[in-house]
C-alpha cells in the first residue's frame, strides 16, 4: 500500500514533446553550457525530471536532511511508545486487579490475614490456593478458581452467587471500597513511575519535533537560497536576446516566486516522505499487537487508492482552470492600469468594469466547484473510511469477545485503536499536499527552464586589452532573425575619431555598437580592434575597454558615489575630480550630503539631465578607450543640452567615440559621420561634406533646423 501510494503521488507523469538542445561553441569560457532538454511552452517538465532535480538540490543539504530524519524516526518511535505506557497502565494496573491471585507467603497484598500475589492467567495450575477477581453488574467479586469477567454471566445478589455462561453457581465475596483498594495498592507506585516516563518522554518528543522542524525548515531555505544563487549566477552568463524575448517581468518571478515554489516541491517530498516512514512504523507496532487486525486495515487500501485518483483527477482540472484565470485576470488588471488614461478618455469605465467583473465572476465559480470537490471528497471522506474501519474493529472484537481465542484486553483495544488514528494523521497529511504538488511541480519546471537556456559564449576575464581604439568592421552582416539588418558594413575608424551615426529608426545604427560590444555574437564579417580579430577577446575583456551611455541612464540603489563608482576602490576626491572635469559637480554639492546622498528608486530624485551626468562620470572614472553614446542626448532639454555637450567634449577626449543621434547638433563637429538605410552605409564624412553633397544627410538636417 505504501510503495503504491508514494508512487502514485509523486510519479505522475506529463507527457511532452522533448528535443536536444545544441551544445555552444567552445571559447574562453567562464563555465560551459550543459546539454539539456527543452520543453513545451508551458514548462511542463516530467515528474521524475524535476523531482530529480529538487532531490539534487536538496541533496547539498544531506547532513542538515539526515538529523532532521533522525529526529523524525526518533519522536514517531517515541509517539508509538506512549500508547504502550497506557496500555500497560490499563491492562497491569489500572484493569490488572482483574485476574488471577494465588496465596503465598511473601505475596504484595494482605486481605483478611491472607497474602495474595497476581499471576497471568495462563501460568495457573492446579491448585486450591488460587482465586479471582472478577468485574461483574458494576461490582468486583473474589471466587476460588481461575475465572474471568467473560466467563461471568450475571450475579444472583439473593443466593450470593455468581451465575457462569453455562449457567453453573459458583461462590463469590462482594468486594467492598476498602478491600478493593487493598488490592489495588501495589499498582500506585507503578503506575506513577509508568506517568512520569510519559511525561518525560512528551517533553523529549517536544524537543525532538522542535529541532526537526527546525532542520527541516533550514534545509528548505537553504534549498531555496541555492536556486536564487544558480538562478542569478545564469542570468549574468545568458544571452542578450533572451532579456529580449523574455518580458523582465517574468524573469522576476521566475527568481522570486518560482523558486519557492522548488521548496514547496520539496517540503511536499518531504512531507510525503516523512509520511511513509510514519506509516511503515504504525504498521510494524500495528502487526506486534495483532497481525490478523493488521490485515484487516489493509481493506481500506483499494478504497483509498481508488479515491485519491479520481479526487487528484477532478481536483487538479479545476486547479489549473483557477490557475490559468489568476494569470488572465492580473493580465487584464495590468492592461487596465497601464491604460487607464485611454479608458478615462473614451468613456469606457462601465464596458471595463462588466468585462473584469465577468472575469472574476469565472474565476469565483471555478473556485466554488473546486471547493465543493474538497468538501465532498477530501478530508471529511477520509474520516468516514477511518470511522468505518473503526466500526469494522469494534464489530470484529464483540465477535470475538467471548471466546478466549479472540478475546483482547483493554489496553489493547486502547493501542489498536491509538495506532488506527495515527494511520490516517499521515494519509491526511499526504491528501493536504496534493493541491499544492501540481503547483509546485510547474514552478519547479519554471525555474529550471531558466537554468536550463543555452549559456553565452566566451566568457571570462584574464586582464583588461591596452586598446587603442582603431576599429575595423569588415564585410559584417547581421539579423536578429530572417530579416537582415546590416548589409555588408564596411568602416575604418582611427583611434581618438569622434564618428557619428545617424539614420531612420530601424537603420541599424544600435545594432552596429550592439555588435561592437558583443551583445549579440558576431555571424558573418569581422571587428577588428587594433588590427586584432575582437573574438580572440573574451566579451568582458572587450566591454572593459568600452563606456556606454544609453538614452535612459541605468542607476541602482544605493549613493551618487556608489552609482558612480560602480565596484571600483575610489576616494571621495577622485569621485568628486571626475564630477568637476564633466562639470557636474555644481549639483552635486546642492544636496546636503554631497556624493553620500541616497538616490530613490530609480533615481526618481535627480533629473534627467543628472543621470545622464553620474553616467558619465562613471564612465570617466574607468577611463575606456572607445565610447559609445545612444541618444544620450535625447530627452534632454536645450539648457541642459549645452551642460551635457561640454561633458561629453571632456568624455570624448583622446577616446574613440561613436554617437548614434537624432538631434544632428549632438555630431556636427564629429570627425566622420556614417549615414545609414536599411541596414547600408549609404553616406559618409564630416558635417560640411555631407551637407554641401545635398544627400540623405542634408535632407535630415533641414528637415530639424531648417536652411
Amino acid at each position: 500500500m505504501l510503495i503504491i501510494l508514494f508512487l502514485l503521488l509523486v510519479c505522475y507523469k506529463t507527457k511532452v514533446a522533448k528535443s536536444n538542445r545544441p551544445k555552444p561553441a567552445k571559447k574562453i569560457e567562464v563555465k560551459k553550457s550543459t546539454k539539456n532538454k527543452t520543453y513545451d511552452k508551458y514548462y511542463n517538465y516530467p515528474a521524475e525530471v524535476v523531482l530529480k532535480r529538487v532531490l539534487k538540490y536538496a541533496w547539498k543539504n544531506k547532513f542538515i536532511i539526515i538529523l532532521s530524519l533522525v529526529f523524525l524516526i526518533g519522536y514517531t518511535y517515541l509517539e508509538l511508545y506512549q500508547p504502550k505506557l497506557i496500555n500497560r497502565v490499563l491492562d497491569d494496573h489500572l484493569l490488572g486487579v482483574q485476574t488471577t491471585w494465588v496465596k503465598t507467603s511473601d505475596g504484595d497484598v494482605n486481605y483478611e490475614n491472607v497474602t495474595y500475589k497476581k499471576i497471568e492467567r495462563d501460568q495457573v495450575q492446579d491448585t486450591d490456593d488460587i482465586i479471582s477477581i472478577v468485574y461483574v453488574d458494576n461490582g468486583y467479586y473474589m471466587v476460588d478458581g481461575n475465572y474471568s469477567s467473560s466467563d461471568i454471566k450475571e450475579y444472583n445478589e439473593e443466593l450470593q452467587q455468581l451465575v457462569l455462561s453455562d449457567e453453573t453457581m459458583i461462590d463469590a465475596i462482594k468486594l467492598d471500597k476498602v478491600a478493593l483498594r487493598t488490592f489495588y495498592e501495589p499498582s500506585v507506585s507503578p503506575i506513577v513511575k509508568l506517568l512520569i516516563i510519559y511525561g518525560s518522554l512528551t517533553i523529549v518528543i517536544i524537543i525532538f519535533r522542535y529541532f526537526q522542524h527546525v532542520f527541516f525548515l533550514t534545509a528548505s531555505m537553504r534549498l531555496t537560497l541555492n536556486i536564487r544563487i544558480d538562478a542569478f549566477d545564469k542570468l549574468n552568463r545568458l544571452p542578450m536576446n533572451y532579456f529580449v524575448n523574455e518580458p523582465s517581468g517574468k524573469i522576476v518571478t521566475k527568481i522570486t516566486s518560482d523558486s519557492e515554489g522548488v521548496r514547496g516541491l520539496y517540503q511536499v517530498i518531504f512531507s510525503i516522505l516523512t509520511a511513509v516512514i510514519s506509516l511503515l512504523m504504525v504498521y510494524v507496532e500495528l502487526f506486534k499487537v495483532n497481525w490478523r487486525l493488521s490485515l484487516l486495515t489493509l481493506l481500506a487500501t483499494p478504497l483509498i487508492l481508488l479515491w485519491m485518483t479520481v479526487y487528484r483527477k477532478i481536483n487538479n482540472k479545476y486547479q489549473h482552470r483557477i490557475r490559468e484565470m489568476n494569470s488572465i485576470i492580473n493580465a487584464a488588471m495590468a492592461q487596465y492600469v497601464d491604460c487607464m488614461a485611454i479608458i478615462q478618455q473614451f468613456n469606457k469605465e462601465e464596458a471595463m468594469t462588466t468585462e473584469y467583473d465577468g472575469l472574476l465572476t469565472t474565476n469565483y465559480h471555478n473556485k466554488m466547484n473546486a471547493l465543493r470537490i474538497n468538501s465532498i471528497f477530501g478530508g471529511e471522506l477520509l474520516l468516514l473510511i477511518q470511522n468505518g474501519l473503526l466500526a469494522l474493529i469494534i464489530y470484529y472484537f464483540g465477535r470475538q469477545f467471548l471466546t478466549h481465542d479472540g478475546a483482547i484486553t483493554a489496553g489493547a483495544l486502547y493501542l489498536y485503536v491509538t495506532y488506527i488514528n495515527k494511520i490516517f494523521d499521515p494519509i491526511r497529511e499526504i491528501f493536504a499536499n496534493l493541491n499544492s504538488l501540481e503547483d509546485s511541480f510547474v514552478a519547479s519546471s519554471r525555474i529550471f527552464d531558466l537554468l536550463d537556456q543555452e549559456e553565452d559564449k566566451y566568457l571570462g576575464f584574464n586582464e583588461r586589452p591596452n586598446f587603442k581604439g582603431d576599429i575595423k568592421f569588415e564585410h559584417v552582416n547581421f539579423a536578429y532573425d530572417e530579416t537582415p539588418v546590416l548589409k555588408n558594413i564596411n568602416i575604418h575608424v582611427k583611434a581618438g575619431q569622434f564618428i557619428g551615426l545617424v539614420g531612420h529608426t530601424g537603420s541599424g545604427k544600435s545594432t552596429m555598437m550592439i555588435l561592437l560590444q558583443r551583445f549579440y555574437d558576431l555571424i558573418d564579417g569581422k571587428i577588428l580592434i587594433d588590427d586584432i580579430d575582437f573574438m580572440k577577446y573574451t566579451k568582458q575583456e572587450v566591454r572593459s575597454n568600452i563606456g556606454y551611455v544609453l538614452q535612459e541612464p541605468a542607476l541602482f540603489s544605493g549613493t551618487i558615489k556608489s552609482n558612480i563608482t560602480l565596484g571600483i576602490d575610489a576616494t571621495d576626491e577622485e569621485v568628486e575630480k571626475v564630477l568637476e572635469m564633466i562639470g557636474a559637480k555644481k549639483f552635486v554639492e546642492e544636496y546636503p550630503e554631497g556624493i553620500n546622498t541616497k538616490l530613490e528608486y530609480l533615481g526618481s530624485n535627480l533629473s534627467t539631465g543628472e543621470k545622464q551626468l553620474i553616467s558619465f562620470a562613471r564612465i570617466l572614472l574607468r577611463n575606456p578607450a572607445i565610447l559609445i553614446l545612444d541618444e544620450a542626448t535625447a530627452n534632454i532639454d536645450t539648457e541642459t543640452e549645452q551642460l551635457i555637450q561640454h561633458a561629453l567634449k571632456v568624455l570624448a577626449a583622446g577616446r574613440t567615440t561613436f554617437v548614434v543621434a537624432h538631434r544632428l547638433s549632438t555630431i556636427r563637429n564629429a570627425d566622420n559621420i556614417f549615414v545609414l538605410e536599411d541596414g547600408q552605409i549609404i553616406e559618409s564624412g564630416n558635417h560640411d561634406q555631407l551637407y554641401n553633397s545635398n544627400g540623405k544627410y542634408r535632407a535630415m538636417y533641414e528637415a530639424q533646423y531648417g536652411r
